[in-house]
Order: structure tokens, then C-alpha cells, then sequence
């Protein structure tokens, strides 16, 4: 019987460490390709949205920031906890925390809008009563509310002065501000332009049309701010139960991280207590 060939020890170490370092510069590649898609695709969206909002802030600093700060608070709270799995949960909250700010301060920007609309609905119809032209009350308009509705007219009649239609620009005006009110007023000074008429009357009654719909969106808003007190009450009490039992019994409380059943009921909770919160928040919600 002939012997088995044998390999010299150096020959088997070598393509081990060929092989190793083929799988590391592969990994990095892919990690390189997916950081820089990843930039790329925070960039556009993030940048999309900071300038419908009218932030103009470089959104590559914001990445290079939002990513520094995660970093920082998933060491710390591995530090801290001494779990990876606690520093996980921080480092998902702190990657989706530029996309939950941005988006917050969408609302806010759209809510003040929809405030300052029976006031610029009264100003444009004023204008036109004077006198003016459609162009002019828009630009008198302007001078006079304040932001965000400034800033908002303020670059439709920069686009009519660059060549761009109104309708063109209402559009403009209407996808940047994905509310009823600005889709009532830009139908309104479509129509008025194009059809003629007391184009000074509609805007007062959908001025005043606006104004009562406000009243009443915020009457129904002190009547149902128990209702969502209650939702964050009854959101952040498991939370905050959960805490106060790890300081005072930090051994009982151990298996909630320490075991599988224990993620399966924490995760339970967290899905139960999400449903209970939408619940909540559907039922006082009420459209006028």
C-alpha cells in the first residue's frame, strides 16, 4: 500500500493565510460598497427632506455627525450595562434617530402652515381687493406673515420669476406642502386665474371656511389631550416599572436579559404595549 501524501506544515499555514486574507479583503470591499450606498442613499433622502423643510445644512456633516454620536452612545451604554445587547437597542434608536427628528420637524412646519393659512388667505384676498395683481398680492402677502408661510411664497414667485408657470408652481407649492389647505388654496388661484371672478371673495370664504376648521380641530384637541397623556402614561410605564425593579431587585429581574424565554416575554410587552399606544392614539384621533 503506498503512503498518503503529506504537506509540509508551512504549505497548509500558507493557504490558511491565503485564504484568511482573500475573505478579509473580500469583506472589506462589500463593506466599503455597502458604507458608501449607504452614504449615498442618507445623503439624498436626509438632504430631500432638510430642504422641503428649508434646512440647509451640508448633509454629509450631518452623516459624519449622527454616526460619531451613535458610536459614542453604544460605548457608553456598553460600558455602562456591560450587555451587547443593550448597546444594540442603542445603536438601532441612534441610527433612526435623524430620520424621527426630520420627520418631527416636518409635522411642526406643516402644523404652522396649516395656522398661518386663514391669515395669508386674508392678506392675498386684501391685496387683490386694493387693486393689485395676483403677482403683487402674493409678494405684499409675503412681506407681511412670517415664516413658514414666508419663505414658502417667497420661492413660488421666485420660480414665476425664473420662467416657471403658476400652475407649475402651485404644484410646486403643493407637493412640498402635502396638506388640504395648500391644495385649497392653490385649486383656489388656479381656478381664479384661469376662470376669472371675484377671486378676492372665494379666498375669504375658504379663509373663513379655514379659520372655523382650526377652532374646532382645537377644541377637539383640549377635550382628547387626556386620552393621549394616558397613551404615553400607559407607553413608558412597563419601561419605567422595569427599571426601578433591576435597581431593587437586580437578580430576579436578570433572567428578562439573561434568557431566551425572558426576550420572548420582554418582546411580548414591547409588541402588546405598541398596539395599546396606536389604539389609543387611532381612537382620539378624530379628522374634522
Amino acid at each position: 500500500m503506498s503512503a498518503a501524501p503529506s504537506f509540509p506544515l508551512w504549505t497548509v499555514l500558507a493557504a490558511v493565510f491565503a485564504g484568511a486574507a482573500a475573505l478579509l479583503a473580500l469583506g472589506t470591499l462589500l463593506g466599503q460598497r455597502y458604507a458608501r450606498r449607504h452614504r449615498e442613499r442618507f445623503e439624498r433622502a436626509v438632504g430631500a427632506r432638510m430642504r422641503e423643510s428649508f434646512l440647509f445644512v451640508d448633509p454629509s456633516r450631518l452623516f459624519a455627525l449622527q454616526h460619531l454620536l451613535a458610536a459614542l452612545a453604544t460605548f457608553a451604554a456598553w460600558l455602562l450595562s456591560g450587555r451587547w445587547q443593550v448597546a444594540l437597542l442603542v445603536a438601532v434608536a441612534a441610527g433612526a434617530m435623524p430620520a424621527l427628528a426630520l420627520r418631527r420637524l416636518r409635522r411642526r412646519r406643516l402644523e404652522a402652515f396649516r395656522q398661518q393659512m386663514p391669515d395669508l388667505l386674508m392678506l392675498v384676498a386684501g391685496g387683490l381687493r386694493a387693486g393689485s395683481g395676483l403677482g403683487q398680492a402674493l409678494a405684499q402677502a409675503a412681506a407681511e406673515i412670517g415664516l413658514p408661510a414666508r419663505q414658502e411664497l417667497g420661492l413660488l414667485l421666485r420660480e414665476q420669476r425664473l420662467g416657471v408657470g403658476l400652475d407649475d408652481a402651485l404644484a410646486g407649492l403643493v407637493r412640498r406642502l402635502p396638506i388640504e389647505e395648500a391644495t385649497l388654496f392653490a385649486s383656489a388661484l388656479r381656478i381664479g386665474a384661469e376662470a376669472g371672478g371675484s377671486m378676492a371673495a372665494t379666498l375669504e370664504s375658504l379663509a373663513d371656511a379655514t379659520r372655523r376648521k382650526l377652532a374646532i380641530e382645537g377644541k377637539i384637541r383640549a377635550l382628547t389631550a387626556q386620552g393621549r397623556l394616558q397613551a404615553w402614561v400607559m407607553g413608558a410605564l412597563p419601561a419605567v416599572l422595569a427599571a426601578l425593579l433591576f435597581l431593587v431587585e437586580p437578580t430576579a429581574m436578570r433572567a428578562l436579559v439573561d434568557t431566551w424565554q425572558g426576550w420572548i416575554v420582554s418582546a411580548a410587552v414591547v409588541v402588546l404595549q405598541a398596539i395599546g399606544v396606536a389604539l389609543i392614539r387611532r381612537i382620539v384621533s378624530i379628522d374634522v
